[in-house]
């Protein structure tokens, strides 16, 4: 498996991307802002600009009030870039070098954002007041083309900008080149910073400037173990820079290697050598030599310094304290929203357990009128005909009804009556929840329940909610649902509703004479009320739905058997289909009543609460997972093969080629 900073670049864009759209869905959910999170900050402003197969290194000169940084940043630039004296500078904004053309192949701004960019032109303006953050830059034709070099202003100042300004040096910068003398090293504030860079496994070259050699040989390592014991700092490569006035001042000052730490097997001050003239063993002849700083850096050590960033910089946003401890804060806060969907879904709320139902009879008009539709030719008109004739009996029937017990209200009537008494109890029951939740006290609902109690009043709801109950045509209604399930039974038991046509066509022929035999035997009116009053206790008669007489007559044209037959393989499914009927208006209804409290009580509030319910379930949730995991298992092969590409590379061949390209830190590993 071939791993290379260019495959990481992909990744760390995609987790990037998939964060973004992550932070939107979190809208709702009141989750603190990526930009907030340090992590976040480091991903932005750190990954994202600087991976790639154009590897670059930000090398960001840091340390306390004139201790030398312009110095050394001269020495990195190759030529008097920023000013320098013997009393203390002031520098006050960054400065950077980049090597010419840089800018026209990457974005300046986003390698260092949260700076307002000026081009530099004189090294004077960095000491300029302003609380601008303002980062000069020029080119310098005398850098390496994958090293930018930043001067910066004292870390231990008093004045607050400066501690903004360090804490974006820090985040962008990809080694931070420590300059400490024997008066700065133990500076408080110089501590704390360095304490956050290796909280954040910065990596960190140090440089102890201003040494009498030989004289503070003995002494370096005591100041050394005191900075790494106070901030947690062990850095990479320590070098040290002789005081060395005329030297720093043209330009010429030497930087000699040392090893840190020590090994043990040396003889030190620390180990109990004499102060006064011991020298670390590790001081071998060829540490004795001066060394170009900016060599090394662009040169021998891009690559160890490059990976040691990518690795240090992904440990944070991988580890408990980055992209999973955001997962885990968006999930919990997604669960509490969801036990609150659950509660305050409209469909939820207009639960009502004793929503009336309809009569029966009401539900056999309606099949008995989509069964007429289903007839043609001779069956049809003798039906036709006699239902005509049954229809005069039965309003004559009905006026000698009411005549003697009084008008009475229709059956659909009678349940609009009885259905509005059930609305009146769920919206009852939904100003009890919603009351009920705002007094909890939940801090992200609450808010919205207050506005949202106080939008409508009580009876202004109802007065909505009466006038649309008035204006619906429930009859229309129950027809289209009882058109819709019968079409489905002629469609799903085509054997058995040929079968019930079979049973008509012999009912129309036997209808003249038994229509005359029931009105004789007194089963005309008598018999249709009959029939009702059976279908409101049990659809169990196929006969009454298929002929729309009563079942005496047709047994007696057609047989007990053939009927018998077709009543028990079909009277079940029709019982069933029956109360489905009955479930699905009820259904409808219920619904109906949930888009109006949702029109005008609820408004987006239980979308927007499933919504942010199902946050921790979707896709851009998961697949971040999926990224972290892949992410680490990327660096775990970056890390595990970082000695071969790099040590096997020769100093000479660096010279020459002038850099390491990104795939000179290529791991192979399998």
């Amino acid at each position: 498996m071939s791993i290379t900073f260019s495959d990481c670049a992909e990744t760390v864009q995609e987790l990037h991307k998939l964060l973004g759209e992550l932070e939107q869905q979190c809208s709702a959910l009141h989750v603190e802002r990526l930009g907030s999170f340090e992590w976040y900050q480091l991903l932005e402003q750190k990954l994202l600009p600087q991976l790639g197969d154009d590897a670059f290194l930000v090398a960001a000169v840091v340390g306390g009030t004139n201790i030398g940084k312009s110095v050394l940043f001269n020495h990195l630039a190759g030529s008097r870039a920023s000013a320098t004296s013997p009393l203390a500078s002031g520098t006050k904004h960054v400065t950077c070098l980049v090597p010419h053309g840089f800018e026209d192949a990457h974005d300046l701004s986003s390698i260092f954002p949260g700076f307002e960019l000026k081009e530099w032109s004189d090294s004077e303006q960095a000491l300029d007041e302003s609380d601008s953050d303002w980062l000069f830059w020029q080119h310098s034709d005398s850098l390496p083309d994958n090293l930018l070099i930043l001067d910066t202003p004292d870390i231990d100042s008093d004045a607050r900008v400066n501690w903004d300004r360090a804490d974006k040096i820090r985040r962008s910068a990809d080694v931070l080149i420590a300059v400490l003398t024997q008066q700065k090293y133990n500076d408080a504030a110089v501590k704390e910073f360095f304490r956050r860079a290796a909280a954040e496994d910065k990596f960190v070259l140090a440089v102890f400037n201003q040494v009498h050699l030989p004289d503070d040989e003995p002494f370096w390592p005591l100041w050394m173990n005191t900075f790494s014991a106070e901030t947690g700092v062990n850095p990479a490569f320590l070098y040290l820079a002789p005081h060395d006035r005329q030297a720093a001042e043209s330009n010429q000052l030497e930087f000699f290697e040392r090893l840190w730490p020590i090994p043990s097997d040396s003889t030190s001050p620390a180990a109990g050598a004499s102060e006064t003239n011991a020298i670390a063993p590790s001081l071998t002849q060829s540490h004795q030599a001066g060394r170009r700083l900016r060599d090394d850096l662009a040169m021998l050590r891009f690559g160890e310094i490059k990976l040691r960033t990518l690795r240090s910089a992904l440990d944070l946003i991988l580890t408990t304290t980055g992209v999973p401890n955001y997962l885990h804060r968006v999930k919990k806060r997604s669960d509490e929203f969801r036990s609150a969907s659950e509660l305050l879904s409209t469909h939820k709320l207009a639960e009502i357990d004793n929503w009336p139902m309809l009569r029966n009879g009401l539900i056999v008009d309606n099949v008995r009128l989509w069964w007429q539709s289903q007839r043609d030719g001779w069956s049809a008109k003798v039906h036709s005909f006699y239902n005509q004739i049954g229809s005069g009996i039965t309003r004559g029937w009905r006026f000698v009804d009411e005549q003697l017990r009084g008008p009475q209200t229709a059956p659909m009537e009678a349940y609009r009556a009885r259905e509005w008494e059930a609305v009146l109890d769920a919206v009852d029951e939904v100003y009890k929840r919603l009351h009920w939740f705002k007094e909890l006290g939940n801090p992200l609902l609450q808010p919205r329940l207050e506005a949202l109690l106080g939008a409508i009043t009580r009876q202004e709801l109802l007065d909505q909610i009466r006038s649309e109950h008035e204006a619906a045509d429930l009859d229309a209604q129950l027809q289209e649902l009882v058109k819709s399930e019968l079409n489905k039974f002629r469609n799903e038991s085509p054997e058995w509703y040929r079968s019930l046509r079979q049973l008509d066509a012999v009912a129309a022929a036997a209808r003249p004479a038994v229509s005359i035999a029931l009105f004789v035997t007194g089963f005309g009116p008598v018999g249709n009320a009959v029939g009702h009053l059976a279908a409101e206790t049990a659809v169990t008669s196929v006969v009454s739905v298929a002929g729309d007489v009563a079942a005496g007559g047709v047994t007696a044209a057609v047989g007990e058997t053939w009927i018998s037959n077709t009543a028990s393989s079909g009277a079940a499914w029709l019982e069933a289909r029956f109360r489905r009927i009955h479930e699905q208006f009820i259904a409808q209804r219920a619904a109906w009543l949930a888009e109006l409290l949702q029109k005008y009580l609820l408004g987006s509030l239980p979308e927007e609460l499933a919504s942010a319910a199902m946050i921790s379930e979707s896709p851009a949730f998961q697949k971040i997972t999926e990224v972290v995991e892949t992410l680490r298992t990327e660096l775990t092969f970056l890390v595990a093969g970082k000695a071969s590409p790099i040590d096997d590379v020769q100093i000479d061949d660096v010279e020459s080629s002038g850099k390491l390209s990104s795939d000179d830190a290529t791991t192979q590993a399998s």
